[in-house]
């Protein structure tokens, strides 16, 4: 982060003004005793990942070691003033742990003194709205032994028996807004005198609350393993570098806000605790004891290299991160560079003949100086022989990149040679005498510099002139597109490779209406995707350019035909029941393309084999867990080959509030024929109004009154069946479901009757057989003289 160089001048100006009176004190002394008064910091630092009976979480204990290594190595916490519970730590995160160490600070902080308090792991909001965090130890039924934030507020952080001076919480979980009054600091680091201003404000007491305003969302590949929050809370600790700076403006800036709202769909919630005497609108602020790296010249020309006596030179130079200040030193001289961030330039003029060395040098927020970079400027006497530009256009002034300009030149006498120099290249201009010319493709982009030079028959080079024309980046069409292979059977990988005619900042692929992001850089782009469905598939490609807009797009047709068979496909996953509560039980059902040796379920990184057999199999199982849960099903063959998968997400909701449960569901018998009539029963824990069952995916009214009800339903399905029961009350409130399954088997069909029309006849008269069964039957064949015949019915 970088303050701008106005206002640093500014407030330097007013503050040299102030205290020029003060000639025994130095401004260094008054610096210094801004960022050591500000008491003590003390931090309780709770990261629980190893529940007894919640779902386990692996990124709180590593979110919370790494928040404390961070305020001990880089800003004002002492390590012998940071108390860390976590699943490792001796003294576990506990509830009676948390609360006796809130005791502690009741009893031993100052009003000098300032605590910080963050904390990693599960937290949950009851029906009414309040929230809490869940210890190591909590019951999930027993509320009681989960840490209520309203009590915690009430006997502790809000109580004006806590004497410290600012306490802030911060929290990757939900935080009750009822306990907050919102407000959100006006100054910002970049402010006049911020420093002061903060500090100043440091020194008042506060009870401030900063909140992810969600469940604790887990690590990831993408996060090093951290909890969403905690990763973008490291990161604003990471890459700050002001000397002071208040909890609200580190990580209430726009690279934490967007990026969390981005993936999480959640508002980061702040605020100050309501009823609390303590709070003064004081502020919560950390001082960085670390220093910051130091900034490097990575490069640094001058353009010209030669030229006259009493000419302007422009030096530039680049630095290998954002620079605080870079200065140029020339003759002993040291000049202030203008730019921010990683480029910089100065311009200068050099009234002695020779060569001059320079040097750029960068120094860092702490005016620590990085690796420099050295140079030289040659200048030579300006004789009156010598050919000067007078006149240096360019036409068009406007374009796209890559398009053609035209580029004039006028020299005050007969010039020998007249060159183009943009960006350091240098092009020959063809002309004679006073007038030069040259069309050149331009490939850079923006506002790209150019000048002229003309050398006498002496080779001297005279004055230059130049100009600078404006440049766009050109529309980008896709030139080539191919996939590998063309053909391919559905569910197969293919490789999507595109090239355009110039570099683009993106390409992007639809196919079926979906788009997909292709990888790559420049003007080569690919993608590999998975086509699921039969036939021909037409694929979209389209570029955009540097500036973000779409040019030309390319269209290629990818042909997909059924796999052969034998290699079992994924063709069905159902769930029963439909709407799946956390912690309750509920069945996985899969069919295959065709029969399979072993179907397997991926689910919550394990991975079990199901039951069943032929093309038809089951998993019972249940997910602690609210939220969106993966998996993934494959079939094998005999011979170990896998088909196509089938994957998706489950989704689990909390366990209704309200409503009527289902205690208790039976069906009899549990095995039976096909076509035979079975009896379900269900009891619930209340009177309820209405009872339904769930038999595959048809629903059918139970018959009954109070807690008993009870249904009679011939079944024609065959094979193994799901079932449950659900029920509702006065209000249409559904509460918890119960289920189960049974199994029909198809009955033997004998044939009792056959007839024929005559027992006697002509050869090639046509006879009409006749078959009556006892059941149903799939088919009935007729043998004679050896051949058997499929019959109709």
């Amino acid at each position: 982060m970088k303050i701008p160089k106005w206002t640093t001048f500014i407030a330097s100006l007013l503050i040299i003004l102030f205290w020029s009176s003060l000639a025994n004190e130095g401004l260094f002394a008054l610096s210094e005793k801004l960022y050591t008064d500000n008491g003590i910091n003390h931090a309780l630092i709770i990261g629980i990942g190893d529940y007894e009976q919640w779902p386990k979480l692996s990124s709180p204990p590593k979110d919370a070691k790494e928040i404390a290594r961070i305020l001990t190595e880089k800003y004002n916490f002492k390590q012998e003033n940071i108390e860390l519970l976590t699943d490792d730590s001796k003294e576990k995160p506990t509830l009676v742990t948390i609360v006796t160490y809130l005791d502690k600070y009741v009893s031993t902080l100052t009003e000098k003194d300032n605590l910080l308090i963050f904390y990693s792991g599960h937290s949950t909001e009851d029906e009414d709205g309040d929230t809490y965090w869940i210890p190591k130890n909590a019951q999930k039924k027993l509320k009681m032994t989960w840490l209520s934030h309203s009590g915690i507020c009430e006997e502790y952080l809000a109580s004006d028996k806590f004497k410290a001076k600012n306490v802030a919480i911060v929290t990757d979980s939900l935080f009750s807004k009822k306990l907050l009054k919102p407000t959100s600091i006006v100054l910002s680091p970049y402010d006049l005198r911020y420093p002061e201003k903060i500090t100043e404000k440091a020194t008042k007491r506060s009870r401030e609350v900063i909140a992810f305003g969600d469940k604790h969302w887990p690590g990831s590949g993408k996060t090093e393993g951290f909890g969403l929050f905690t990763y973008y809370f490291r990161k604003a600790l990471i890459d700050n570098w002001f000397k002071v700076i208040d909890l609200e403006n580190l990580i209430f800036n726009e690279d934490m806000i967007f990026q969390v709202r981005k993936v999480a769909g959640t508002r980061l919630l702040r605020g100050r605790l309501k009823k609390s005497p303590m709070e003064d609108e004081g502020q919560t602020i950390i001082t960085r004891v670390l220093s910051p790296p130091p900034v490097d010249i990575t490069n640094a020309y001058v353009n010209p290299k030669k030229g006259f006596v009493g000419d302007k030179f422009i030096i530039e130079a680049i630095t290998n991160r954002s620079a605080f200040e870079v200065y140029v030193e020339l003759k002993g001289k040291k000049y202030l560079m203008e730019g921010e961030g990683t480029e910089w330039r100065h311009s200068i003029q050099v009234a002695s003949l020779g060569t001059s060395p320079y040097k750029v040098l960068a120094i860092n927020e702490d005016d620590l100086e990085g690796k420099s970079k050295k140079g030289e400027i040659t200048t030579i006497q300006s004789l009156a022989s010598m050919v000067n530009v007078t006149n240096a256009s360019a036409s068009p002034q406007s374009g796209l990149g890559g398009d053609e300009f035209s580029f004039s030149a006028k020299t005050d006498s007969p010039a020998q040679k007249v060159t183009l120099i943009i960006e350091g290249n240098r092009y020959e201009m063809t002309g004679s005498g006073t007038d030069w010319s040259l069309k050149r493709k331009v490939e850079e982009t923006g506002a790209v510099a150019f000048s002229i030079a003309a050398l006498n028959k002496d080779g001297l080079e005279g004055r230059s002139k130049g100009g600078v024309v404006s440049i766009k980046a050109p529309q980008v069409n896709i030139v080539e597109l191919k996939t590998s292979p063309d053909k391919g059977y559905a569910g197969d990988e293919f490789s999507i490779i595109a090239n355009t005619d110039h570099p683009a900042r993106s390409v992007a692929l639809d196919l079926d209406g979906v788009t997909y992001v292709m990888q790559g850089s420049g003007k080569e782009w690919s993608l590999k995707r998975k086509i699921p469905d039969i036939g021909k598939k037409k694929l979209i490609v389209i570029a955009k350019n540097m500036e973000g807009k779409p040019g030309l797009s390319k269209s290629v047709e990818i042909m997909t035909s059924e796999r052969p068979a034998g290699i079992p496909d994924v063709t069905t996953v159902a769930l029963s029941p439909k709407k799946v509560y956390a912690g309750e039980n509920f069945v996985i059902r899969v069919k295959t393309s065709t029969d399979a040796e072993g179907v397997f379920l991926e689910l919550e990184g394990k991975k079990q084999p199901m039951e069943g057999s032929g093309t038809e199999w089951k998993y019972s199982t249940q997910i602690a867990s609210v939220g969106d849960t993966g998996y993934k099903v494959t079939a094998r063959n005999k011979d170990g080959k896998e088909g196509r998968p089938s994957e998706g997400k489950i989704t689990t909701t909390e366990k209704a509030k309200k409503g009527i449960d289902v205690i208790k569901a039976a069906v009899s018998p549990q095995k039976g024929n096909q076509g035979q009539t079975f009896t379900f029963e269900a009891t619930t824990n209340a009177p309820a109004e209405n009872v339904t069952a769930v038999i595959g995916d048809k629903k059918y009214s139970m018959t009954g009154s109070g807690t008993n009800w009870s249904l009679k339903k011939k079944i024609d399905n065959l094979g193994s069946i799901d079932f449950y029961v659900i029920a509702t009350d006065k209000k249409g409130s559904e509460g918890s479901s119960k289920g189960g399954s049974f199994a029909t088997k198809a009955l033997l069909a004998n044939v009792i009757d056959a007839k024929v029309t005559s027992e006697n006849g002509y050869i090639g008269e046509e006879f009409t057989f006749t078959v009556n069964t006892d059941n149903p039957a799939s088919s009935v064949s007729l043998e004679m003289g050896g051949v058997t015949y499929n019959m109709e019915g």
